[in-house]
């Protein structure tokens, strides 16, 4: 069972979360698959990761979890990135 900081982190997480999926979702709606939009669809994409992994890192530190890098590949294997 979770600890009260724990259960604090983990609605932390599940809101950027949802914070990240709507940027995201918003950054698909203005590219609209127009090739002149790409750039700035991706940088869209990053700013919207970037925003999300510094949430949780905020959210462990105030909830006394150490904080974690999230890889450029968490799924190991051949992957590549959209920043790539």
């Amino acid at each position: 069972m979770a600890t009260a900081a724990e259960q604090t982190f983990i609605r932390a997480v599940a809101i950027a979360e949802g914070v990240r999926q709507t940027a995201k979702a918003a950054a698909l709606a203005t590219y609209a698959f127009v090739p002149a939009n790409l750039a700035a669809y991706n940088t869209a994409l990053v700013a919207a990761d970037v925003a999300f992994e510094t949430a949780v890192n905020t959210a462990a530190t105030t909830a006394g979890i150490t904080p974690f890098v999230v890889p450029e590949n968490p799924f190991g294997g051949n992957i590549g990135t959209i920043a790539s």
